[in-house]
């Protein structure tokens, strides 16, 4: 018999021993070593095992749980948003709706005296006023009261119109 000098182990036949870091395991090695080893390390240390368990289970609730969380919250606000953005196009189509009619019960906008009367703002609108005469700005007046009355217009005609000029 051979002695084994103390730096000398004893190899097993088959594959050598490398640093396990060092090694790709095969899949036979996975399937039939890893659950064997799982078990003796459950009968090592039986309670130590049941809490890891229950910590990864716990950890893997607590971020299923948020990651819900956050798409709940997420979600309500693209909700939120969607019908918003719903209503608010309502409002506008019945604005608008009911701007058409108000336009349509006025008559022909006064085109005729301030070209596309209709599409321009009253900031647009005001500084034309001066140059029209009287009759004019009574029907830019007359038509502004029926449809947008825009106060700005409708003051700034009355103050070219008033009593002092």
């Amino acid at each position: 018999m051979h002695e084994l000098l103390p730096d000398q182990e004893d190899e097993p036949a088959g594959r050598p021993e490398a640093p396990a870091e060092d090694v790709e395991p095969t899949l036979l090695e996975v399937v039939v070593f890893g659950p064997i080893d799982a078990a003796f390390s459950f009968l090592r240390d039986p309670r130590g095992a049941a809490v890891r368990g229950r910590a990864r289970v716990d950890q893997a609730l607590r971020q299923a749980r948020a990651l819900g969380e956050l798409s709940i919250k997420f979600g309500q606000q693209e909700l939120r948003r969607r019908t918003e953005g719903a209503q608010e196009d309502a409002e506008t189509q019945a604005a608008d709706a009911a701007a058409a009619e108000r336009r349509e019960k006025a008559g022909p906008p006064p085109d005729d005296v301030i070209a596309d009367y209709d599409t321009l703002s009253a900031s647009q609108i005001v500084p034309m006023l001066q140059g029209l005469d009287p009759a004019e700005r009574g029907r830019v007046a007359a038509y502004e009261q029926k449809t947008r009355a825009r106060q700005t217009i409708l003051r700034r005609i009355a103050q070219l119109d008033g009593p002092g000029e």
